[in-house]
């Protein structure tokens, strides 16, 4: 037999523990006690976890994806190599640059496409094959840019096409415009719509850099004394 402490705290205390010991461990209404329950409940998570892991889609359910830009997947900024001389051609938009821009002496080899900038003591004795210029910087709208030497219309009665390119560089400098040849002077036509801005290219910022930067990547050569080979060919004395 028990027999219970003395005192009446401990007679009140008498029990209790055990009471609360068998509530610990008591089963539950479905004759499982709650470690079994949590125990379930831990596996039941573990399996939902695998099934979320195993409906992962693979790469073809984004297809947009695969497809990005390449300046999207590899951000980068071309740089400027190359900067050529020529006229723009019929089927480009091109823009002007309205700061970027010098008046000079040149002569085109049509046959060689190709450029020279004549020093003012060397024009004398080509006047009648060089050409008076200004050099501007352009862009067309795919973001190339080029010099475009636009012909300077200085005659009493100018060539209309000198004065027709000349107009459609001075709108250039404003809008993008295409320019082509007509029956005896240039048609300018302006863009009704432009989603783009003209890109500069950060090399340049003067003229100065311009005639630099386009000299050495061989955009044109310089004619700067009488003995040049294009001087004494067009003089007859090579």
């Amino acid at each position: 037999a028990i027999i219970p402490p003395e005192g009446d705290d401990e007679r009140r205390n008498f029990g209790k523990k055990k009471s609360d010991d068998a509530e610990l461990s008591a089963p539950s209404a479905e004759g499982h006690s709650s470690l079994d329950t949590e125990s379930k409940s831990n596996v039941n998570n573990s399996k939902s976890s695998e099934n979320v892991t195993s409906e992962k889609g693979d790469i073809f359910d984004d297809l947009a994806a695969l497809g990005r830009p390449l300046d999207e997947v590899v951000p980068s900024e071309k740089i400027l190599t190359s900067l050529s001389v020529r006229k723009p051609k019929r089927e480009e938009w091109v823009r002007l640059h309205q700061e970027i821009h010098s008046r000079v002496y040149v002569y085109e080899a049509k046959d060689e496409q190709s450029w020279y900038l004549v020093l003012p003591e060397i024009v004398e004795p080509l006047l009648d094959v060089v050409r008076y210029v200004q050099m501007s910087l352009a862009v067309n709208y795919a973001g190339t840019p080029f010099i475009w030497p636009v012909p300077i219309p200085t005659d009493r009665k100018p060539h209309k096409a000198h004065v027709s390119a000349f107009a459609g560089a001075e709108q250039a400098m404003l809008q993008w415009i295409r320019i082509s040849w007509g029956d005896s002077e240039y048609d300018i036509y302006r863009r009704s719509s432009a989603k783009v801005e003209p890109k500069w290219p950060e090399e340049i910022e003067n003229a100065s850099q311009m005639f630099r930067f386009a000299s050495k990547a061989g955009g044109f050569e310089v004619i700067d004394s009488m003995d040049h080979p294009i001087v004494q060919g067009l003089l007859g004395l090579d």
